[in-house]
């Protein structure tokens, strides 16, 4: 409050712009309009499969030193991130963490960024929805919030469907 805003600018120029070859970034944030917190060059659209040019408009720098940042955010920079009481019933977490967790648990043997993505998407499409038994059940630990979908960042294209999602 008395210091302002962090902006995805200063994020960038801090913990991104410095990496070194060799050096992979991974970054989780699970907050509301947090898609493309750390300002990375591309934007993946699972719906099309297709890496989308997120360079700024006024052709400021937003690489690496050679290094290599991946983000899974909560949500779009528009939007809002649904919060749950999974974790524990006394303090409220976000959902996409929740998710994401339970994902890689069903997925013990090694998953893609694209596998994971899909089946985090799986997930909360179930939990928004009136498709299916348990989304009543999921819905209710999720409070009836609508859960954004995530979003893949990363400071160069990559595929996928072949690396696999390691921390």
């Amino acid at each position: 409050m008395e210091e302002g805003m962090i902006l995805d600018n200063d994020i960038n120029s801090t913990i991104v712009h410095p990496l070194k070859k060799g050096v992979t970034l991974h970054a989780i944030v699970d907050a509301c309009h947090s898609g493309t917190i750390l300002d990375l060059l591309c934007v993946y659209d699972l719906k099309e499969n297709t890496w989308k040019d997120n360079s700024p408009p006024s052709g400021a720098r937003k690489c690496t030193s050679g290094g290599l940042a991946i983000c899974i955010s909560a949500c779009g920079d528009d939007k809002m991130a649904a919060d749950t009481t999974a974790f524990n019933r006394n303090v409220m977490n976000g959902a996409m963490t929740y998710i994401l967790i339970e994902t890689i648990k069903n997925n013990s043997g090694g998953i893609t960024y694209g596998v994971l993505l899909e089946s985090m998407l799986n997930q909360i499409e179930k939990i928004n929805g009136d498709r299916c038994l348990n989304s009543r059940i999921l819905r209710k630990v999720f409070r009836h919030q609508v859960i954004q979908e995530p979003l893949l960042s990363s400071s160069e294209e990559f595929d996928v469907y072949a690396k696999k999602f390691i921390l």
